[in-house]
């Protein structure tokens, strides 16, 4: 029996397996059932979905369990339990291990697998297998050629600024380089509140609480470059980690971190389910990120002990660098605040709460928090940074709204990062969306998400629709705005937080419940709460007219403070960072 892993990011379209027969194929990515009948066609053979064997919410929880039996055996002098920390990065990976151990019961032996290309998660599969595996592009020049178009396709998707980032990332974890070259500030002069940042939406959420105390200070602390692109109010200065962060450092906490690692790999295999993912990989990159965080980790101890931090407020504790502060500073009995940066947070499935207070922007978040994620009430607290919160209330550009609903807009998603392939949505959404625009005369608006590259889409636009259709579909690579709002007629999309933009001007939004990209519940908390309609597959986008005429769609959404939220007041805030409360405020309007 003849066996193809199809690896996520590769297709039976195209490439050298496509010349070969198989008797049974396997992907390993993400995809619909439509598109799975489509490559079985294809390929003429029986396929295997990966999303088939997938429990969401359920594997979220049952690898939560299984981690949590590693829990406090990596503690470094500060008390931070590395173990835990580490987990969240390798959720994904040890979740899709439990679907790939139920496809695996899935294959008759014997079998001969070939992998479209080597690397997890195919090895994992063939570990489970309990057979060799071949792979397609496995010898030198082939993997030289692989990495040559690698870094190509990171040029068409990234701009040089981006693929600079995702380069220091990788290879400047311990922030060494970064700390050579970045400016050495003289430390502030009054108490301060750090705002820890890693992306470009933390930093803007963050801002528009910070405006609401102007007379308190506040440090905005960047991770990485892209935290530093939002404009940031008068009380709010940004730094770089790396200005903080030693060029070289001690080797003696590492050495003690690393015996106990070594002594946890031995016991790791007295436990069934964690020797499963020890043999799988999972692990395997553990020692290097223990290095990497020490050296994170002391560059904000560097920040706490030089400026006179009375409080920190992340808006991302998932990210390890972004959550050390946190940790560090409730160690040192510095009030701590947490919020999220997007609509919700499904890593409190399994990660604790590590700050005093969590501030939620939305009775919808809220209600996720508690009743999904089981976060105790009295630690998530209610507080919106402006009147009616939503994504595109943040930014204030000067521009004419339209009073005509002349657009469906299809807000997309950087689908390969959830190993999800681009191109498959675009077949099957792009269509069936152009034939309702025709059918009711409106025009179709490709809205990106900053991850995705306008260039990339086109050409994938391009085989997925004739060329007079391409032509009528508008590309948007800016931000969201009010004004792309008051033009859109209906939405559209997976699982875009867009769909509460959207409800909070009563525009019709829909969901594409059948390609659900996270594992957390997200779609069926919109649903609960009524900021989108989902669809259960591509067919229904032809019903989407009827739906809103019958539904009367948006019909007082506007006045659902559940979608909404409640603004907070100042003083509220200023308690719970631990800083004097203002006497006046202006709120904004």
């Amino acid at each position: 029996m003849r066996v193809l892993l199809l690896q996520p990011g590769d297709s039976p379209r195209r490439g050298p397996w496509t010349r070969e027969s198989w008797d049974l194929a396997v992907d390993l990515g993400k995809s619909s059932a439509q598109t799975a009948v489509e490559w079985s066609e294809i390929m003429r053979c029986p396929l295997l979905r990966f999303d088939d064997f997938s429990r969401n919410v359920e594997d979220v929880r049952e690898i939560g369990r299984i981690l949590s039996a590693g829990d406090g055996r990596l503690l470094d002098r500060e008390g931070i339990d590395w173990w835990s920390l580490r987990s969240l990065e390798i959720l994904r990976e040890a979740m899709a291990t439990l679907a790939l151990q139920r496809m695996s019961k899935e294959v008759s032996r014997p079998a001969t697998l070939w992998a479209t290309r080597p690397g997890w998660p195919a090895t994992a599969f063939a570990k489970l297998l309990g057979l060799p595996l071949r792979a397609y592009g496995g010898g030198l020049a082939q993997r030289s050629l692989h990495r040559v178009r690698h870094y190509a396709r990171l040029s068409r998707y990234f701009s040089a600024a981006q693929i600079k980032e995702i380069f220091l990332d990788k290879h400047d974890a311990a922030y060494r380089w970064r700390a050579r070259f970045a400016r050495r500030e003289q430390p502030e002069g009054c108490p301060v509140v750090v705002i820890p940042s890693a992306y470009t939406n933390v930093s803007r959420v963050a801002s528009a609480y910070a405006r609401l105390l102007p007379e308190q200070p506040f440090l905005l602390v960047a991770t990485r470059r892209s935290a530093r692109v939002f404009e940031a109010p008068s009380n709010v200065k940004v730094r770089e980690l790396g200005s903080y962060a030693a060029t070289s450092r001690s080797s003696e906490e590492l050495k003690g971190l690393l015996e106990s690692w070594a002594r946890l790999t031995g016991d790791l295999k007295q436990h069934p389910d964690l020797a499963i993912l020890q043999r799988l990989g999972i692990f395997d990159e553990l020692p290097a990120a223990l290095a990497h965080g020490l050296a994170v980790r002391d560059a904000w101890s560097c920040l706490l002990e030089r400026e006179p931090v009375c409080g920190v407020f992340c808006g991302d504790d998932t990210n390890v660098n972004t959550r050390l502060p946190v940790l560090l500073a409730a160690r040192r009995g510095l009030p701590t605040l947490d919020f999220h940066h997007g609509a919700m947070d499904g890593f409190y499935l399994v990660k604790r709460l590590s700050s005093d207070l969590y501030l939620v922007k939305t009775e919808l978040e809220r209600d996720y928090l508690l009743r999904v994620c089981g976060l105790p009430a009295e630690r998530v607290v209610l507080g919106a940074p402006v009147p009616a919160y939503t994504t595109a209330s943040l930014r204030s550009p000067v521009e004419k709204f339209s009073t005509r609903k002349t657009a469906i807009v299809f807000f997309s998603e950087p689908y390969e990062n959830m190993g999800m392939k681009a191109e498959e949505v675009y077949r099957e959404l792009v269509p069936p969306l152009c034939a309702l625009a025709r059918e009711t005369g409106h025009g179709l608006v490709l809205k990106l998400h900053p991850f995705e590259s306008a260039r990339e889409r086109s050409r994938i636009l391009r085989t997925a629709v004739p060329q007079d259709d391409f032509e009528r579909i508008r590309i948007l690579t800016a931000p969201l705005s009010e004004g792309l709002l008051s033009e859109t007629w209906a939405g559209i999309t997976v699982e875009s937080t867009t769909v509460l933009d959207c409800a909070a001007r009563g525009v019709p939004c829909f969901l594409c419940g059948w390609l659900t990209l996270s594992p957390f519940g997200y779609l069926q908390q919109y649903a609960r709460f009524g900021a989108g309609q989902l669809l259960n597959r591509a067919e229904e986008i032809a019903e989407i007219p009827g739906r809103i005429a019958e539904r009367g769609i948006g019909d007082g959404v506007r006045e659902d403070r559940r979608l909404l939220g409640k603004m907070i007041e100042p003083q509220m805030l200023a308690k719970w960072l631990g800083v004097e409360a203002p006497n006046e405020v202006a709120r904004p309007a």
